[in-house]
């Protein structure tokens, strides 16, 4: 019984962190998509907030120096969220539906926007294309998908043997190649996470813009 008392043990351990973790990109992404709606939702400002959020996932507690710990945590980040199996940010709304409907040419900055004042005296008739009124398109919504590392070893083999299969180990439940368990009904881009030892976590967030949302 103990080597599945352990891994018990070892599971419980490992879906705290993960927890904590959610917690921490909840977090992250609510604030990514405050600071995204004061700064005319521009994809860029909200993935370098994002990623300020999620620096507490790469600090070094030993590091006494404040200024090194958070810079290296920086660093580390930086390069982290930009692999294949690290954060993808995608805007929700204002969807290009959205500017396709309510959108105001500017022609001294030359940026498509949508008009954000006065929104109490402005029409609610509902837009072609997005099937929002101009209060509804002015929401930013974002949706984070985060690679978590997993902290325990021994459990991120067992998902990556679990979510995507393997030609190795005992056939207990069958052998399913990891060709097979991508292109027979998996999920490639999923699988990628697990395959470096990660899990993927989702995380939303809807404020309303406090600037007008424009794309060039």
């Amino acid at each position: 019984m103990f080597p599945f008392a352990m891994l018990f043990v070892l599971a419980l351990i490992q879906v705290g962190f993960i927890y904590m973790a959610k917690l921490q990109l909840d977090h992250a992404t609510f604030m990514a998509a405050r600071i995204g709606s004061m700064n005319n939702a521009k994809p860029d400002v909200i993935e370098a907030a994002l990623q300020r959020g999620l620096s507490p996932f790469y600090q070094d507690s030993t590091e006494a120096s404040d200024s090194l710990r958070l810079g290296a945590a920086y660093a580390k980040s930086y390069v982290d969220v930009r692999l294949p199996w690290g954060t993808k940010v995608s805007v929700l709304n204002p969807s290009p539906e959205a500017f396709r409907d309510f959108g105001v040419r500017d022609p001294v900055s030359r940026v498509t926007y949508i008009p954000n004042d006065n929104l109490d005296w402005r029409s609610d008739a509902l837009g072609r294309s997005s099937q929002l009124n101009l209060r509804d398109a002015n929401l930013l919504k974002i949706h984070v998908l985060y690679g978590y590392e997993l902290k325990v070893p021994l459990m991120a083999g067992i998902l990556r043997r679990v979510m995507c299969g393997g030609d190795s180990g005992v056939d207990a439940f069958g052998d399913v190649p990891v060709w097979q368990a991508v292109y027979a009904g998996g999920n490639a881009a999923r699988c990628l996470y697990f395959m470096n030892g990660r899990i993927p976590i989702e995380s939303s967030a809807i404020v309303r813009m406090q600037s007008r949302a424009e794309q060039p």
